[in-house]
């Protein structure tokens, strides 16, 4: 019988089921091939290998390292001088030792693996990307990334360009919504708000509705609001909460680190620069460092471009000797401020801590919006940008990368190196809806009648002080007519009082000699008198006493008239004494008045000095001059008019002859037709020997004293043209 049908069909069914599954699970079915490279690098870093070469550098002999020479490379080329060092020293020589004094030296080589095209891998180098992140780690740099629950899609391109050595340990990500990107945890950086605020307040109605997007399953990114609302965006009222908590809780998850560097989703990070920048800093030092921005007086670190808090200022703020729940304190005040990285300035100024400016180091631009000429950055190294767009940042990383493979003794990125690979290839005469962002003079139909308008202000200003000066000329030449006219007035009035002063001392006179003329005939009458009276009394004393008496008494009447009975000389003498007294009373009064006249003057001052020119000469006109009595009450006025002093000539500035003062644009023709066109606005560039570009949008022409790539503007047709813009691209090359 044969021994093949003793066997079961069951025991050949498990035979077969054996065999078939021994087939299935061999080893070149389920192990792919063997990848050498990665092989290589597993063998060259385990710790089997590295004890084994560690043994062999023991048993090695130590020997000095000589240097053999020093060769140094300089390259110039049209933009950078670059400087390689090299030194070459001597091997060390072999040392025969003998086998019985000494163990054999044994040299473990780099382990080689063949690979499948005949060649061998060696294990690689680390590039310069991972020896920068290595020095992040080496000066105790961590990342913190703030972003929203809508813009974490965005996130994608840096996990996968330049964090894509980071590990967890290195950077950590805050948003609106607990998640994660990649290898790395995404922190809802809300979720120790109150929940009272959370649930009620308005500013959390898109924290709400992100919370319901994703318990229905929604596409949370069609919450994603248009930046051109700015600040008005629900997702930007949300952000401002996020500062303080973010700040908060990146302390307690990382304490010991050194720096603390805070960006935002669309920032990019040139990490060679900022390990350069902070391992030149002490951490041991409260620093807070940003792009200064003022609102209000107060001055904070713009949060897109990026801040940097060193370790003392995070234990001076957070520390275990600070009073906690920093956050949840400001968290009522949050509604009143309007913006957290303001919040968080606040806060460390309270603790003694004040921004200090690392401009141009951070900035909030990128290559295209970045201001390049006189008086412009250049030179200097670049460590973050903001507003950079997804496919921008990929570029950016590239040439980065790129970068190092070509110069390797290159020094760090700098706006010059971002200009001559982004902006400078791109650069035209002229582009369509295209707006360059130049800043400089402007010329505008606005501005155009602004000046017209300011023109015929200033022309009625200056009409009005011409018209102003003219009446004082005026003014002034009326006064100096009337002070002429009363001087000459005064002058005939002293003439005509001298003249009735000669006419009263001729009337004195006569009247003086007419009474000297009456007296000596009275003399002569007396005389004859008595010569009669002697002579008859001579002839017989015939006469009659009463007769004679009555004779006698008549002259002596006549006589009173004149003087006393005594009369003779004495007589005359006296007559002539009282009308000289006269005389003198009337001068004394006349003196008397005017001392009255000059004290009443020195009391109550000089009044009525000048009025009216019309007023005084209708009242001249109406006053006769030929009577002295109507001349007496003005002589008071006229004689202290001609005692004063005359009037001092005017300043020829304010009673010179005014001429017409013409106010015009004295801008030159090609600046006031700017506005009018494209063309005319090309031309004022032209004209404008500081000027590299310009930009024409809807009648307003603004010329830039430096030079930006600029952004597109997107039209409301396609057929309408918004923005025009263009550059002079032989000033630019030539500067």
């Amino acid at each position: 019988m044969s021994p093949l049908r003793r066997i079961s069909a069951n025991t050949a069914a498990l035979i077969f089921m054996f065999l078939f599954l021994g087939y299935w699970f061999r080893a070149s079915n389920r192990f792919p091939q063997i990848d050498a490279a990665s092989l290589a690098l597993h063998w060259n870093s385990s710790q089997t290998v590295h004890r084994l070469q560690s043994f062999a550098a023991d048993l090695a002999p130590e020997c000095d390292v000589v240097v053999e020479s020093i060769i140094t490379t300089r390259t110039e080329t049209q933009y950078i001088t670059a400087t390689a060092t090299a030194t070459e020293t001597a091997t060390c020589p072999r040392v025969v030792v003998e086998a019985a004094t000494r163990l054999p030296v044994v040299e473990v080589p780099p382990i080689h693996i063949p690979s499948s095209k005949g060649g061998t891998v060696a294990a690689k180098e680390p590039t310069a990307e991972q020896e920068t992140v290595a020095r992040l780690r080496g000066r105790g740099i961590v990342i913190i990334f703030k972003t929203g629950a809508q813009e974490v899609s965005h996130l994608s391109i840096q996990v996968g360009t330049t964090l894509r050595y980071l590990d967890p340990a290195d950077i950590l990500f805050f948003s609106d919504l607990q998640g994660s990107i990649g290898p790395f945890l995404i922190h809802d950086a809300l979720r120790n708000v109150d929940q009272t605020l959370k649930e009620s307040d308005a500013d959390f109605q898109i924290y709400r509705d992100i919370r319901r997007y994703q318990r229905t399953g929604q596409d949370i990114e069609e919450l994603k609001e248009e930046r051109s609302k700015g600040d008005g965006r629900a997702g930007w009222r949300l952000d401002k909460y996020k500062f303080l908590h973010m700040v908060e809780e990146t302390f307690e998850m990382r304490p010991n680190a050194k720096w603390y560097v805070f960006i935002e989703t669309d920032s990019y990070v040139v990490w060679s620069n900022l390990a350069e920048w902070l391992g030149r800093l002490d951490s041991t030092k409260p620093m807070y460092l940003g792009a200064p921005v003022y609102i209000e007086g107060t001055a904070f670190g713009h949060g897109g471009s990026g801040y940097v808090l060193s370790n003392a200022a995070m234990n001076k703020l957070l520390g275990s000797d600070q009073p906690q729940e920093l956050a949840a304190k400001w968290d009522k005040k949050m509604k009143d401020v309007c913006c957290g990285d303001l919040a968080l300035a606040v806060a460390l100024k309270e603790k003694g801590i004040n921004v200090s400016g690392a401009h141009p180091l951070t900035n909030g631009d990128k290559p295209a919006t970045m201001s390049f000429g006189p008086n412009q950055l250049w030179c200097a190294p670049v460590v973050t940008m903001h507003h950079v767009l997804p496919h921008e940042i990929s570029a950016i990383w590239r040439y980065e990368r790129k970068r190092e493979i070509l110069d390797i003794n290159s020094n760090g990125t700098t706006f010059a190196d971002l200009y001559f690979h982004f902006v400078e290839p791109l650069f035209v005469e002229t582009r369509d809806n295209w707006d360059n962002m130049s800043q400089g003079k402007t010329f505008s139909e606005k501005q155009t009648e602004e000046i017209e308008a300011k023109i015929l202000e200033l022309q009625r200003k200056f009409d009005e002080e011409d018209r102003k000066i003219d009446e004082a000329r005026k003014n002034e030449e009326d006064k100096k007519l009337w002070e002429e006219k009363k001087l000459e007035e005064a002058k005939k009035l002293d003439e005509a009082r001298r003249k009735m002063e000669e006419s009263k001392n001729e009337l004195l006179d006569g009247e003086i000699a007419a009474s000297t003329a009456a007296s000596k005939e009275t003399e002569k009458k007396q005389k004859a008198l008595e010569e009669d009276a002697a002579e008859r009394e001579r002839e017989g004393g015939d006469t009659d006493p009463s007769k004679d008496s009555k004779d006698v008494k008549q002259p002596a009447e006549d006589g009173e008239t004149l003087g006393s009975e005594k009369g003779g000389k004495d007589d005359r003498t006296s007559d002539v004494d009282v009308i000289d007294d006269k005389k003198d009373d009337k001068k004394d009064d006349k003196k008397e008045g005017e001392k009255d006249e000059k004290k009443d003057e020195s009391k109550d001052g000089e009044k009525d000095e000048y009025k009216d020119d019309k007023e005084d000469e209708k009242k001249e006109e109406t006053e006769p001059d030929t009577k002295e009595e109507e001349k007496k009450p003005d002589l008071k006025l006229e004689t202290r008019e001609v005692s004063q002093k005359p009037a001092p000539a005017p300043a020829p500035g304010k009673v010179s002859h005014a001429k017409r003062r013409e106010i015009t644009d004295d801008r030159p023709d090609v600046e006031k037709e700017a506005h009018l066109s494209f063309e005319n606005c090309e031309k004022a560039c032209e004209a404008y020997d500081r000027c590299f570009q310009y930009v024409y949008y809807e009648k307003v022409c603004t010329l830039g004293e430096s030079f930006r790539l600029g952004k597109y503007v997107k039209p409301d047709r396609e057929d309408r043209i918004v923005s025009q813009s263009g550059w002079k691209l032989s000033r630019i090359r030539k500067w």
